[in-house]
């Protein structure tokens, strides 16, 4: 059985995203695989304040064990101490970073202590390099994914976090993977003639986690990938579910 790091909950008003209850999210998980996910909630990609979209999301999955809930943060706003507040009554104890939708600079100074109180906190700490593939974007939507020279220079500042970098695609990985190794990945934006062959050629096996990026993706083709890879079945094992207990202690 697989532990998807990489999910949403929630409609998106740019592209035919399902709009998928819990109760069915976790049904369709299951159906291919998937025994444990972490879901973050959609609409705090785009809310001007992500609190109320992490309130809702917490009580959408409170009575669903399969489903671990990681609040969205963005640390531009005056009130991050108490979005982070939500992230240690979760579960997992993590939060998710989105710095392009929410047009801030991961490497500045400005964000320094936000980032002394999460490893004090003892967060994990998820960043979206990505939402959506470029390519298939809609027209107006101009926003960028995190420059792999950004986050060299964050895994550089903060030499003692380890993030969970998701929807990095396989160039930028191996720019970064070059410079830095605090930082873990996810399979979802790795799209590859033999991705992950190609991937644990650029990365420790133990720094790899599955994703789907569930429902932007279709997750049958992630789970694919990882079934029909020659790689060795441990190694299979690892990525599919056993980094990411160690990542997030479980």
């Amino acid at each position: 059985m697989l532990f998807d790091t990489n999910v949403h909950l929630g409609s998106w008003p740019f592209t035919l995203v399902p709009d998928l209850s819990a109760t069915r999210l976790a049904s369709h998980l299951r159906a291919h695989g998937i025994r444990r996910a972490v879901v973050s909630a959609t609409a705090a990609i785009l809310a001007p304040d992500p609190l109320p979209a992490n309130r809702a999301l917490l009580a959408a999955v409170r009575h669903i064990p399969a489903l671990l809930p990681v609040p969205v943060v963005n640390p531009a706003l005056a009130n991050w101490r108490e979005q982070l507040d939500i992230a240690e009554a979760g579960p997992l104890r993590a939060i998710k970073l989105f710095p392009n939708y929410h047009n801030y600079r991961l490497d500045s100074a400005r964000f320094d202590p936000f980032f002394s109180e999460v490893k004090s906190r003892r967060l994990r700490l998820l960043i979206s390099v990505r939402v959506e593939d470029e390519r298939h974007r809609y027209f107006a939507l101009r926003i960028k994914s995190v420059p792999a020279k950004t986050l060299i220079s964050f895994l550089r500042r903060n030499p003692l976090l380890h993030p969970l970098v998701l929807g990095i695609g396989l160039p930028d990985l191996r720019v970064v993977a070059k410079k830095c190794e605090n930082f873990s990945t996810d399979t979802s934006f790795v799209e590859w003639l033999g991705s992950l062959e190609d991937l644990t050629q650029v990365l420790p096996v133990r720094r790899i986690l599955f994703g789907s990026h569930t429902p932007f993706f279709v997750t049958r083709a992630s789970v694919a990938k990882l079934a029909a890879t020659p790689l060795p079945a441990r190694t299979a094992a690892a990525i599919g579910s056993g980094n990411a207990g160690r990542f997030f202690s479980l």
